[in-house]
């Protein structure tokens, strides 16, 4: 399925859930990190504001999946 963007001419993709691994060694975009967490923009959020790292680059934003698996350690306690 396209969905027409705001700009009329353009086309994309809309965001569905991608199950997956989390390989520490790999760096995502943040809409793929969203998608394969299963997460909303309101949980970025709430993520960047208790620490979740995310690097810049132009107007992009990454994640290194080690610092992913870590936020998500630190959050759940221990096991």
């Amino acid at each position: 399925m396209v969905v027409n963007t705001r700009r009329g001419s353009e086309t994309q993709q809309p965001l569905v859930f991608i199950p997956g691994l989390i390989v520490p060694e790999a760096l995502y975009r943040i809409d793929e990190l969203w998608a394969r967490m299963g997460w909303a923009k309101a949980s970025y959020r709430a993520a960047c504001r208790k620490g979740l790292r995310v690097r810049r680059s132009g107007k992009r934003a990454y994640v290194l999946g080690a610092d992913a698996i870590a936020f998500i350690a630190s959050q759940t306690g221990p096991q």
